[in-house]
């Protein structure tokens, strides 16, 4: 198991650590949709992840939700 590890570099009310296990086999797509998580933990609004990484298409929707389930 390999993990993404945010780090706050300085303190604020906001989460200061956020770790997330993710396999180690992981391809682009999903790293992409564990960076977005990423994003939406840290408080991104969804408005401002879709703009940055893009909207999903229904094809990678679909994939996202046997990646939650493995």
């Amino acid at each position: 198991m390999d993990k993404i590890i945010y780090i706050r570099g300085t303190y604020s009310k906001e989460a200061q650590r956020i770790e997330m296990e993710v396999r180690e086999n992981l391809n682009i797509h999903d790293y992409k949709t564990i960076c977005e998580r990423l994003a939406a933990s840290l408080g991104y609004s969804q408005k401002s992840i879709d703009e940055a990484f893009g909207v999903a298409k229904e094809s990678t929707l679909k994939n996202n939700k046997q990646i939650l389930n493995d």
